[in-house]
This record gives structure tokens, C-alpha cells and sequence, in this order.
């Protein structure tokens, strides 16, 4: 074969993934409004992850509704031990790891990982320490701290990752 054509029969196999992240999903919001949000945005992606406290288990029931493979993680509301605490996994070439809480510096755990999603915290985080990229989408909801509502797409080629920031609209998310 020539070398052009094992380059590209290598790559070939390989298919790009995207992923719907989303977490946080508390406060005072309306379910159908989150539902809708979630069809329509991540329409395209192949799976969806939620990075802890739904709050309503509405959510979780709507997710699985996308007919989407989904993970989750417990988060502290609800804190329910029927979830995992942590998740990890390959895609494509990169290790992703998902927990609720914000892994502390230098844990063991985070240092095996290319990715690490985690929530807890309601803002928007991406940054690499110590070679590992942290990815916080904030909050749906904005449930107390975030003055912003997010979620967001991650799409993994390979070894390399695009996190895209989607801002939702704050009037129609809110109880009636």
C-alpha cells in the first residue's frame, strides 16, 4: 500500500463522537422547558452525561426518553447510592472520567484521565491542570450561583476534544 493509503485506512475505523453534557439541574426551572432544551440540542450527539444532582427524577426519566445511551453520576441532590460515584470510559483515544464533585489537586484518580467532567460547583469550567482537561458545563438551571444557564456538546475526534458552550435563555427555563 502506498503510504498515503495506510494513513487513511488507519484513521478510517475511527468515528467521531459527541456527547450532550449537562448536570446541575436544581432550582426553581420547569421540566417540560429542561425536556424540550434537551431534544433540542442534543438532537445529534450520541450520548448523553449528567454530572450529578437532578433534583427530579423526572430528569433522568427525560434523558432516558432521547433513546440516547446515558450516564450519571450521584451527585448530593439527591445523594443516592443507587448511582455510581465515579464513571470512566474510553472514547475514541481520550480517557474520560465523570464525577459530581470537583476532584481536589493532584487526586490519584484525575492523573489517569486525558478528561475529567465533574458539576457541584454551577460555572463553566474548562482548563487543563497538570495534563488533565477539567470540563465543568455550569448549570441548565442556574440554581444558585451561575449567573449564566449551559450546557454542552463535546465532540471527540481521536485524541482531540471541541467542548461547545450553549447558553440558554433565562425567561422561559423559570416556574410559572
Amino acid at each position: 500500500m502506498q503510504p498515503r493509503q495506510v494513513a487513511w485506512s488507519s484513521l478510517s475505523w475511527e468515528a467521531v463522537r459527541r456527547l450532550g453534557l449537562i448536570g446541575d439541574t436544581q432550582g426553581r426551572y420547569r421540566l417540560e422547558w429542561l425536556v424540550e432544551v434537551m431534544r433540542e440540542h442534543f438532537e445529534d450527539v450520541d450520548e448523553v452525561w449528567h454530572a450529578g444532582d437532578w433534583q427530579d427524577y423526572g430528569v433522568l426519566e427525560a434523558i432516558e426518553g432521547l433513546g440516547k445511551p446515558f450516564k450519571v453520576v450521584n451527585g448530593n441532590a439527591p445523594d443516592d447510592p443507587r448511582f455510581p460515584g465515579k464513571v470512566e470510559e474510553a472514547v475514541e483515544q481520550l480517557t474520560l472520567g465523570m464525577v459530581h464533585r470537583p476532584p481536589r489537586p493532584g487526586d490519584a484518580w484525575t492523573r489517569g484521565l486525558d478528561i475529567c467532567i465533574h458539576g457541584h460547583t454551577h460555572r463553566w469550567r474548562d482548563e487543563t491542570v497538570g495534563g488533565t482537561r477539567f470540563i465543568s458545563v455550569s448549570t441548565p438551571t442556574a440554581a444558585g450561583f451561575s449567573q449564566e444557564r449551559t450546557i454542552g456538546i463535546l465532540t471527540i475526534d481521536g485524541r482531540d476534544a471541541e467542548l461547545r458552550r450553549i447558553v440558554l435563555p433565562k425567561a422561559s427555563s423559570t416556574a410559572v
